[in-house]
């Protein structure tokens, strides 16, 4: 008779205080390139910047009706206002950055006197939230998400919440980007809206079966800092008639930063089923980043990023 195997186990290791945060490597992040349609000789009007932040995953794996495996994972020790700090500086970054390389910018005072004549509609509070995550049937993962808006570049009703593509392209809408295309037309400018994806955890849920042919379901969730896809910059330019014509970059890939930012080893859940039936364990933790380093990683993030951004208009510029 076999015995039922099962272990779940939560890995909140206590580890040494990290060292105070440094310059942190990132690797290449690379963006698609936009349609050059638009984009050339014009200036640029930062319409929007947001930062969308996983707060919490949540990862189910279904083996069988008696065999599953589920684990949580929250972000701990960021609050609204150090995610909002960062929204600020990540937009007084890529405004720079445009600046260094030469490229023309629209003052943030005349981009807000536009899109607000133009009527664009802001989103309530500068933030969005989807603290659930939304339910896990079967074997998957959810995240939940908190997406902040720089105070100068304010979110939007022009495109979904955290960086989210439908089928369209970018626009949440098809054909809102009309709002921006004359006004962008008479002001010899295109309008961008970066929306990055910084995440804590890397979750992974699956099925499988022991050399005894039982079936089992497993759930880790691993601390992993890293810019996630899609972290569109969409792109609206000027067009006299007709339905405006959106382009946006895309992340290639995911960019992991291999670097510590917590001292929580992450959570892992696993079951087994067996002659004496199958338990259904459920772990849950709290990654508590030092938040030092997490800022100094965030940081990093942004201006790698950013340089993405500024690398992709010059070239279709020609610069």
């Amino acid at each position: 008779m076999r015995n039922l195997s099962i272990v779940s186990a939560l890995f909140l290791a206590t580890l040494p205080v990290l060292a105070q945060a440094q310059d942190v490597a990132v690797p290449p992040v690379k963006l698609s390139k936009p349609n050059s349609y638009g984009l050339k000789g014009v200036k640029i009007a930062v319409l929007s910047y947001s930062i969308n932040f996983v707060t919490a995953q949540r990862a189910s794996a279904n083996a069988s009706i008696g065999t599953k495996a589920r684990a949580g994972a929250s972000l701990g020790g960021v609050d609204e206002a150090v995610m909002r700090r960062l929204a600020n500086e990540a937009h007084a970054d890529l405004k720079a950055q445009l600046a260094a390389a030469n490229i023309p910018l629209i003052d943030d005072a005349t981009v807000t006197d536009t899109a607000r004549t133009a009527g664009v509609v802001l989103i309530p509070g500068n933030i969005e939230e989807n603290r659930d995550g939304g339910m896990v049937i079967g074997s998957g993962v959810k995240k939940a998400y908190v997406s902040v808006g720089a105070d100068a570049a304010p979110l939007t009703d022009l495109y979904q919440a955290a960086g989210k593509v439908s089928g369209f392209g970018m626009l949440a809408n098809f054909g809102k980007g009309n709002k921006l295309s004359k006004p962008a037309l008479a002001m010899d400018a295109a309008f961008v809206s970066p929306s990055l994806t910084i995440d804590f955890a890397d979750a992974d849920a699956k099925t499988s079966r022991t050399l005894a042919g039982a079936k089992r379901a497993s759930v880790d969730i691993d601390t992993q800092f890293a810019i996630r896809l899609p972290s569109p910059v969409n792109i609206q330019v000027g067009q006299a008639a007709g339905i405006a014509a959106p382009s946006t970059m895309m992340l290639a890939k995911d960019v992991v930063i291999d670097a510590p930012f917590t001292a929580s080893g992450g959570v892992s859940s696993m079951s087994t089923a067996g002659d004496y039936g199958a338990w259904n364990p459920s772990e849950s933790g709290a990654i508590a980043v030092d938040l030092p380093r997490w800022t100094a990683l965030v940081q990093s993030a942004y201006r790698a990023y950013n340089a993405a951004i500024v690398a992709n208009l010059a070239a279709v510029r020609g610069q």
